[in-house]
């Protein structure tokens, strides 16, 4: 149940993360793992659909992960889609009550299965995380959305899932619609006001946008899904416009965020020192770990160091591995999964 004493110890724990994670490496605060590569849909900028998606690692395997991980305050389940997994209100249930210092747990869901989301967040919403928030995946315009996500009334799907979810009355929930900025729904050439790509009946503040990327092992799609840049600066503006000053932490945040996106989609480089292996690491379907969800560059298996994210340093590959992310030897991204936890290693550092 959610408490404001315990929900205060948590976030205090996440403030002690984050220090640690400034002192040295290899401590993170933030896991992005992906549970399933298994979706219903075959979106254009992913393509998982198309390469055998795995399924993800069993329950049981799970639960040792977990219990091997005990510090950790932030947690991003990622897919694919979470809640095709049949047992993802185990697995949520499992997270809840394995990490005592969860201060942040997020999902993506591309909201098909309404019933299921509510299934798979029924445990959370009776346990102590402080901040739980889901995004419902909405690409723009419903013919839009339906076009990118190749089915036939996925938009109206995403629509009533996240309706459903805007209905849930609990402290420190929050559910928002993601918008992937790409080729699929940004045209080269605007036709009409930039507004008009959004997703519409969608508050500003309800609206998350973020910019497609390629990853080999990720999305395993094409190199070239990011948006064209000038046409997505006029939409972020457009959006930027309509929230007007940001009014809570998380929203001065995300516009810091949008900030720099400015920046990667006209230079390529966000230009801040990158938090992968220090404020964040990305773990596949399949246990594999890697810096994040762009750069390809396996660091070995983390069943080989007892599921314990703290011994990354004893797998080979690691300490090379950094010494590129330090040295800007890697793809150089702005993926939220790791440009929100970069913003908050970075805080109050001009670079």
């Amino acid at each position: 149940m959610w408490r404001p004493a315990e929900s205060l110890r948590r976030h205090l724990a996440l403030a002690r993360a984050v220090a640690r994670a400034r002192r040295a490496p290899f401590d993170p605060f933030k896991l992005t793992w992906i549970v399933t590569e298994v979706c219903s849909l075959r979106c254009g900028p992913c393509q998982l659909w198309a390469t055998a998606p795995h399924p993800g690692t069993d329950l049981a395997t799970c639960e040792r992960v977990l219990a091997a991980n005990p510090q950790l305050t932030w947690l991003n389940l990622s897919g694919g889609d979470l809640v095709e997994r049949p047992d993802a209100p185990a697995l949520l249930a499992a997270v809840a009550r394995q990490l005592p210092d969860l201060a942040l747990l997020d999902f993506p869901t591309a909201g098909q299965d309404t019933a299921a989301t509510l299934a798979a967040l029924e445990p959370l919403l009776d346990s102590a995380i402080p901040r739980i928030a889901v995004t419902v995946s909405l690409d723009g315009p419903d013919e839009v959305h339906d076009r990118v996500r190749r089915k036939r009334g996925a938009a109206a799907a995403a629509r009533a899932t996240f309706q459903r979810l805007e209905r849930i009355r609990r402290p420190g929930f929050t559910v928002v619609a993601g918008m992937t900025l790409s080729t699929s729904n940004v045209p080269a050439q605007l036709e009409g006001p930039p507004e008009a790509l959004l997703p519409p009946g969608i508050a500003p503040a309800a609206l998350h946008l973020n910019l497609a990327h390629h990853s080999a092992h990720y999305y395993r799609n094409a190199t070239d899904v990011a948006p064209p840049a000038e046409p997505a600066l006029a939409v972020i503006d457009a959006l930027t416009r309509r929230r007007g000053l940001p009014t809570t932490p998380l929203e001065a945040m995300e516009r810091r965020y949008w900030r720099i996106a400015r920046r990667f989609l006209r230079e390529g480089d966000p230009g801040v020192r990158c938090g992968a292996l220090r404020a964040s690491v990305f773990l596949g379907p399949d246990l594999e770990l890697r810096p994040c969800t762009i750069f390809d560059r396996p660091l070995g298996n983390l069943a080989d160091v007892g599921y314990a994210l703290r011994r990354i340093p004893e797998l080979p590959a690691a300490r090379a591995a950094l010494l590129d992310v330090e040295a800007r030897a890697c793809p150089r991204c702005w993926s939220p999964c790791e440009a929100f936890p970069t913003l908050l290693l970075n805080l109050g550092r001009s670079r």
